[in-house]
């Protein structure tokens, strides 16, 4: 047996509940701030109330990374009970929350926790935990985890589409200049998260359709065998298309399997309504 081994992840994952019960994975949320109020995502703010705040709210709201000492708090109980945490966060070129959780492992002096940077976010995250998940139940040691993480982070992918890029470029995730070539005439700006887990806008197509095709045709060109191998679509509130991209990627791509999610929170505060994205 591997030993006593537990799984965390931040609340940028959009980890289906489904998942977090099947593999016992503890989240640590980051906070999201409407003007004076600041809110735990899916703690105090559930992903149905921050929708509605957001389509409703006059300004866009902020996010707040999870600071080192809830991060001790919330691995020091099974520090102490003798676990070894796998941390997978979000990417540390996004927010601050790795750095965060690195200062917690220092402020409680072991080497038993370990921090994976899935240089992704949201249902990226995920994929990589189901991952872990599926690996500890059938009795890998965390060693032999950590190098098919690493193996699947080299090989890892994310494109997406949002409806507009005002909330990434008001978070900093986006220059203006590249949010303003999303704003011009009808234009649907494709982005992906990079290799070094930062976001760039990828290239600019006509309609919403075309876009669809083109994320599905970029996964493609990846020369994956998807048939043996499983893709996340996630999308946020209002976004009418996940249908047909879930019949685009199966028909193209046929994966083993498809996990979906809705954007909670903190991710949904960058992305704004009517995004949707595939993952890999």
């Amino acid at each position: 047996m591997n030993g006593k081994i537990k799984l965390f992840t931040d609340s940028a994952a959009d980890l289906p509940q489904h998942y977090r019960d099947k593999y016992d994975i503890d989240v640590v949320p980051l906070s999201v701030i409407f003007g004076t109020e600041e809110f735990k995502d899916q703690v105090t703010l559930s992903h149905d109330e921050f929708w509605r705040k957001l389509i409703n709210s006059e300004e866009l709201p902020a996010t707040n990374q999870v600071n080192p000492h809830e991060f001790a708090e919330a691995f020091e109980p099974y520090v102490n009970d003798g676990y070894t945490i796998l941390y997978v966060g979000l990417s540390s070129s996004l927010s601050g929350t790795l750095q965060s959780a690195t200062i917690a492992k220092e402020l409680l002096n072991t080497e038993r926790i370990h921090i994976f940077d899935s240089k992704s976010a949201s249902i990226g995250e995920t994929l990589f935990l189901i991952k872990a998940g599926e690996m500890l139940e059938a009795g890998y040691s965390l060693s032999e985890i950590w190098k098919v993480l690493e193996k699947d982070r080299e090989e890892s992918f994310a494109y997406f589409i949002l409806d507009s890029l005002t909330h990434l470029v008001k978070g900093g995730r986006l220059t203006k200049t590249q949010g303003l070539l999303g704003s011009m005439l009808s234009i649907k700006p494709i982005l992906r998260i990079t290799p070094e887990g930062t976001i760039e806008a990828e290239e600019k197509v006509r309609s919403t359709k075309r876009a669809l095709q083109t994320i599905v045709a970029k996964a493609q060109g990846r020369n994956v065998d998807f048939s043996k191998k499983r893709v996340a679509i996630v999308h946020t509130y209002g976004a009418e298309t996940v249908p047909e991209l879930m019949e685009l990627v199966q028909q193209e791509l046929g994966p083993k399997e498809i996990v979906q999610g809705l954007i909670g929170p903190t991710i949904g505060t960058h992305a704004g309504p009517g995004g949707i994205a595939l993952f890999f």
